[in-house]
């Protein structure tokens, strides 16, 4: 009886080893899935990692194909400026030759040291001649003595003298028996068209003759001399 006691006894106090057992198995699985889900957490990481740099990479690519597009639209806008630019030279070179083909078959309108006005061309000729001998040079010349039509023609020839203090005889002078102011051709002098500076009651048996001075119409004896003012049509035709 007391062996077995002891026999009890000492199975008592000796630990359960199955239970020990078992708690190593529960450690062991537990640190493998420990370990498993620290692997896939790892994964997880990575995987966020290459999503979030895939992401980037289409985001930068899409910024990259919109600067693209807009570098491309700038290139196209400005190579059709620089086509139309071209486009208005090549119109402008041919409009530049019509230029010069048309100036090459267009003659002189006057001869040389003439002055061309409008519709006419004006020599301010050699002398001093008297009236008489002024209208014969001009006539040599192809030409009359100056006549004066409008306030236009008497405002470029004012300017055209002025620089001058010489009196230049013009074709205006006074025609017996009417004692009117009649221009070379017959012509009568328009009213208000300018004024004499200085007497006119004055009249000589040879003729009164009008001249210019500085811009300013005077009357004289015709056979003083003075220089002349020659007047003429312009070659307005263009050359064929």
């Amino acid at each position: 009886m007391i062996f077995d006691d002891l026999k009890s006894t000492a199975m008592k106090d000796q630990p359960d080893q199955k239970p020990n057992g078992e708690k190593a198995k529960v450690s062991q699985v537990s640190g493998l899935l420990q370990q498993h889900q620290a692997n896939l957490t790892h994964q997880e990481i990575i995987l966020e990692g290459q999503i979030l740099a895939q992401q980037q990479a289409e985001k930068a690519s899409q910024e990259s194909e919109k600067e693209l597009k807009e570098m491309i639209k700038n290139l196209t806008q400005k190579l059709d400026e620089k086509s139309k630019k071209q486009m208005e030279l090549h119109y402008q070179n041919l409009n530049l030759q019509e230029a010069l083909r048309k100036a090459a078959n267009f003659s002189a309108p006057c001869p040389q040291d003439w002055l061309w006005h409008e519709a006419n061309c004006y020599l301010y000729s050699s002398g001093p001649f008297n009236w008489e001998k002024s209208q014969n040079h001009c006539l040599s010349l192809d030409a009359h003595m100056l006549k004066i039509n409008s306030t236009d023609d008497l405002e470029f020839i004012q300017r055209a003298s002025a620089h001058s203090s010489f009196p230049f005889w013009i074709g205006l002078s006074l025609r017996k028996p009417s004692s009117s102011w009649l221009w070379e051709d017959g012509s009568p002098l328009m009213p208000h068209l300018f004024r004499f500076q200085g007497s006119l009651s004055q009249r000589y048996p040879s003729g009164t003759c009008a001249y210019i001075q500085r811009g300013a119409v005077f009357a004289d004896n015709c056979i003083l001399t003075a220089f002349t003012i020659c007047q003429k049509k312009a070659n307005l035709v263009r050359a064929r």
